[in-house]
């Protein structure tokens, strides 16, 4: 019904019959347990039609420690395993297999940036003494006791990653005939041990609260180490099937008028650095659309335990009768803010160090931030933390606005910047309007003001990226 007026008040529906779905269940190509560094590939299906948004990643995991009391927690969200990914297309590298890909996950969430569409399977927050999956109680360790650490083993237990960055979360169309492509091959590699939160116990006692970000209950850190082992790894696909052939007709008349079909994704480029004062980088981009930058714990490259997000439940109240009560027999707990838990803080909230961003401020001095591209300032002027956040947050199409986050919450746990260079909501209508830097690529410069030196500083180019396919033979821009 084409009557040229709006969709909200026009009739109208379409029909598409002959329609069917499937699922198949892939095991990689390395079968067996697989532990930290290892790197895990799977063969997507060919010839079918691929919804690339219903690719998840399902597995078990055990974890252990070493040392007397001490136990390993699992960080928040499943997707803190995975150190790079990569996607290849004969051969062909489609997705950068760029480092630090958990971080940039957390960084997104840190600004609720991160649209993730299960928490179920995905490990969303970190347990304490009762885990929330199974519920388990972890165990009263007096000696090392290797059964009580957060693990789960048996398949009716498993954990799942169902959302991912780049080619499978953003290739437009999201559904692709894998028939026109070359053999695709999922290559990931997991994240080292230190993502696992470690905790110890002072006294023969269930885990307390902490007592602050870094000390008592589960913030406590032992002198031991922490690992984990992944197993009955599989990846599960849906496959659809269509009874007519328009979808090969189209594909047909667009490789005919323009000689290939053109699949736009996001792709990133990583850069780290022990930042002192200025942190430099270049990018080589079609379409350069933003810059995230993560300032990470000073500690989060070491073993630690978990950390108290800013506002919420310490250790500290009791609730009825308290003779006799401790710390320890009665954890309660107290907001950090007001202690009726003003700004929805009345309850635990914990991130891995691995991923807690610290706004790296020297004393009492006021940080400022400014983005350099080819020596031209961006801003024209140096940004303050609440500018930065202001400016960060316009650079982001789609974010969680139910999310409540306070400026001190910014700075002591989810201190992330974004910078957009292309045109707002850009990605909705599948059009690359970031910077093209590809003549001269661009040399960057994050340059800061009272700030410490040698702090970790985690750099992503987002870019926008096309793949142009023909009869399985692939070219990619950058």
């Amino acid at each position: 019904m084409s009557t040229g007026l709006p969709p909200n008040v026009s009739y109208f529906m379409s029909r598409l019959q002959g329609v069917s779905t499937s699922h198949f269940k892939i095991y990689p190509q390395n079968s067996g347990a697989q532990s930290a560094n290892k790197i895990i590939r799977f063969e997507l299906p060919s010839n079918t039609l691929l919804n690339l948004r219903s690719v998840r990643c399902l597995f078990n995991i055990t974890t252990t420690a070493t040392g007397l009391v001490t136990q390993a927690r699992l960080p928040n969200d499943t997707r803190s395993f995975i150190d790079r990914m990569a996607i290849y297309m004969g051969g062909v590298l489609v997705q950068n297999s760029f480092s630090n890909y958990n971080v940039l996950v957390h960084a997104k969430k840190a600004l609720g940036a991160d649209r993730l569409s299960n928490t179920t399977l995905t490990h969303p927050e970190i347990c304490r003494a009762v885990s929330y999956h199974d519920g388990t109680t972890f165990g009263i360790p007096a000696t090392k006791d290797e059964t009580i650490h957060e693990s789960y083993s048996t398949l009716d237990k498993q954990l799942a990653i169902c959302d991912w960055e780049g080619f499978l979360g953003t290739a437009e169309p999201g559904i692709i005939d894998t028939g026109l492509f070359p053999q695709i091959t999922i290559e990931i590699t997991l994240a080292d041990n230190v993502v696992l939160p470690q905790c110890v116990w002072a006294a023969s006692t269930t885990l307390a609260l902490a007592t602050s970000a870094t000390a008592g209950g589960i913030a406590a850190v032992g002198a031991g180490t922490s690992s984990y082992t992944m197993d009955n790894i599989t990846m599960q696909v849906e496959v659809l099937g269509m009874a007519s052939s328009v979808l090969d007709e189209v594909v047909a008349q667009r490789i005919s008028q323009v000689g290939y079909l053109s699949i736009p994704f996001k792709n990133y480029f990583s850069f780290s650095s022990s930042h002192s004062a200025t942190s430099r980088f270049n990018v080589n981009s079609a379409s350069w659309d933003r810059l995230w930058v993560a300032w990470r714990d000073s500690n989060g490259g070491a073993v630690s335990g978990a950390v108290p997000v800013s506002g919420y439940k310490l250790a500290g109240a009791f609730a009825g009768a308290t003779s006799g009560a401790s710390t320890t027999t009665i954890a309660i707990g107290v907001p950090t803010y007001d202690s009726g838990g003003s700004f929805d803080t009345n309850k635990e909230k914990y991130v891995a160090r691995a991923f807690n961003f610290v706004e790296p401020i020297t004393g009492s001095a006021i940080s400022n931030y400014q983005l350099q591209i080819n020596s031209a300032n961006y801003p024209a002027y140096k940004l303050t933390v609440p500018e930065v956040y202001t400016l960060t947050m316009n650079s982001l199409d789609v974010y969680d606005k139910s999310r409540m986050m306070s400026l001190d919450q910014y700075r002591d746990n989810y201190f992330v910047q974004a910078y957009r260079f292309c045109l707002p909501e850009s990605d909705f209508s599948r059009m690359s309007s970031g910077l093209d830097t590809r003549a001269t690529s661009a040399q960057c410069a994050l340059v800061t003001e009272n700030v410490n030196n040698s702090t970790p500083c985690f750099i992503f180019a987002e870019v926008s990226s096309e793949l142009r396919v023909a009869n399985r033979s692939i070219e990619v821009i950058i």
